[in-house]
């Protein structure tokens, strides 16, 4: 056996080596998104509701986009079966990137008439140019990401994710001091992610396993499209129902309610979802890495890690959730000013839905790595209509924008709480 061999024999078999990984990228995320969320005061008072609007939409753009780009592809690589594939895998997902990229920018610049119909939408239009490019960085960054993953190179991206964190921080603070709003939060999510990718650029990215290195081929980028064709025909479009559920929201709310309710829900969910990006996304990384390896290896412990998973969640989650619907308002009015006390409300109510999310979102990698994508796919449909439906109901008959986040927050956690239901009859027929 060679000794990358030896490493990585050694690796699986240290039993507290997931709880390590999921440390090393929680500490790694800490530095970055705890950044952002110690200048969350300041970037309250330098930008304006209406820009955390702006921001939303075009968050929301660019993630449906790069799942486009992407095809999903980074769910596979964990799964090639040595490091040839890997590199095919990778280098289709990156043509796949430049080419929705060139036509996201073409189809954008020439319907932007046709979309750009109210304010929010007329920035966004206006600024059309960085959503490829922003797209592209996504599709890049969730790539490499993957392939740290497979080689369950935990303290890589605990790098990377300070590196991002710190670069959209200081893009954010700085272009927001100069005035250029809300360009600064828009270009903070590109050059974030830029930063993160520059910080594991020192490092070859896949390690070379026993077999001797060849190139990689047409013949064999279209093997693994082949072989793993189900995520691209099937997962893209679950991603991508994801997406639009997790966004559609905010364009009703920017239609029903108004560019400052539709800022104020932006501004609080980014803060709630905060702890999902910090140790939930930590956590999926370390399950779909320690999950592949159950699979791959037949060994029967994907129901373990992923009870596991949720017990530990729900515990680390509950706390936080008790504080914001006690003193959600005055806390928000204390901590970003006056004018954000409305979002405070939000809080309150969003609570629990996104204690759901928390604990859900890691586990529902199980339905990729059992390969149930269409079970997943059904969900997602669902998801779509009623986190999109609720609030509608509430403005048509008039209700306020507190009523149409209570719809919301109902749609959000039976989606969640669907998700882990799904999640425990899979398992079982697994």
């Amino acid at each position: 056996m060679t000794l990358v061999g030896i490493r990585r024999v050694a690796r699986a078999a240290k039993p507290g080596g997931a709880r390590r990984g999921v440390v090393e990228i929680v500490l790694g995320t800490v530095v970055g998104q705890g950044l952002l969320v110690a200048v969350s005061p300041l970037l309250s008072r330098l930008y304006a509701p209406g820009d955390f609007a702006v921001l939303q939409i075009f968050t929301g753009v660019v993630a449906t986009c790069a799942v486009l780009a992407s095809l999903r592809l980074e769910l596979a690589i964990p799964l090639a079966k040595d490091a040839h594939e890997t590199r095919a895998v990778l280098r289709a997902g990156l043509l796949g990137t430049v080419v929705v990229a060139v036509l996201i920018w073409v189809v954008g610049a020439a319907t932007a008439d046709l979309w750009a119909t109210s304010e929010t939408w007329a920035t966004l239009a206006d600024l059309w140019w960085l959503v490829p490019v922003t797209v592209a960085a996504i599709a890049v960054f969730q790539l490499i990401s993957a392939v740290l993953v497979r080689a369950e190179r935990y303290r890589d991206l605990a790098g990377r994710n300070a590196a991002q964190g710190i670069g959209t921080t200081l893009t954010q603070l700085g272009l927001g001091a100069l005035g250029m709003r809300p360009l600064g939060l828009l270009l903070g999510m590109s050059l974030g992610r830029l930063a993160g990718l520059a910080s594991i650029a020192r490092r070859p990215l896949i390690e070379q396993d026993d077999e001797p290195r060849r190139p990689v081929t047409v013949r064999d980028v279209g093997a693994a499209l082949a072989r793993f064709r189900r995520f691209p025909l099937v997962t893209t479009w679950t991603a991508l129902l994801n997406n639009i559920g997790q966004y559609a929201p905010y364009v009703v709310f920017a239609l029903a309610f108004g560019p400052d309710p539709t800022g104020w829900l932006a501004f609080t969910t980014r803060l709630l979802a905060l702890p999902v990006t910090v140790v939930g996304q930590a956590v999926a990384q370390v399950f779909l890495g320690r999950g592949a390896t159950a699979r791959r290896e037949n060994s029967g412990r994907l129901p373990q890690l992923t009870w596991l998973a949720v017990r530990r969640l729900a515990l680390l989650g509950a706390g936080p959730v008790v504080v914001l619907a006690a003193f959600g308002p005055w806390l928000f009015t204390w901590v970003f000013g006056a004018q954000w006390e409305r979002a405070g409300t939000y809080a309150q109510v969003l609570a629990v839905a996104f204690l759901l999310q928390f604990v859900a979102s890691p586990v529902s990698n199980v339905f990729n790595l059992v390969g149930r994508q269409g079970v997943a796919l059904v969900w997602e449909a669902v998801r779509l209509v009623v986190v999109v439906v609720a609030p509608l109901i509430v403005a048509w008959m008039g209700g306020s924008d507190v009523a149409g986040v209570a719809a919301y927050a109902g749609a959000l956690g039976f989606s969640y709480a669907g998700v882990l239901l799904l999640v425990r009859w899979v398992l079982r027929r697994a």
